[in-house]
């Protein structure tokens, strides 16, 4: 996986439904290419405040239905996530 790959594949997201903020595509993207699968994990990783991982994924499992939440831990506020039909539907029409 390469940084290139990477930065493609959120731009194809992000062109294909442009309702997607390129944070959203990128958190997306990262669990396709599995970079990561939760939010501390992604939030290290890419470089961003945690607290910015987090309300897009809240974003993205409640208001889009991109992703479903499939874990929390309260005192680390690390939430574990997966593809939700939508997303697995987005990502085979973006990436291929």
């Amino acid at each position: 996986m390469t940084e290139e790959r990477f930065l493609e594949a959120v731009s194809a997201l992000s062109s294909e439904e442009p309702a997607l903020s390129q944070l959203g595509a990128a958190i997306l993207a990262a669990l396709h290419f599995g970079i990561a699968k939760d939010s501390r994990t992604f939030s290290r990783k890419i470089g961003i405040e945690h607290a910015l991982a987090l309300r897009e994924i809240t974003t993205l499992s409640d208001d889009a239905g991109y992703l479903t939440i499939v874990g929390k831990n309260s005192r680390t506020q690390r939430i574990e996530y997966a593809f939700s039909q939508n997303s697995l539907q987005l990502l085979s029409r973006a990436i291929r």
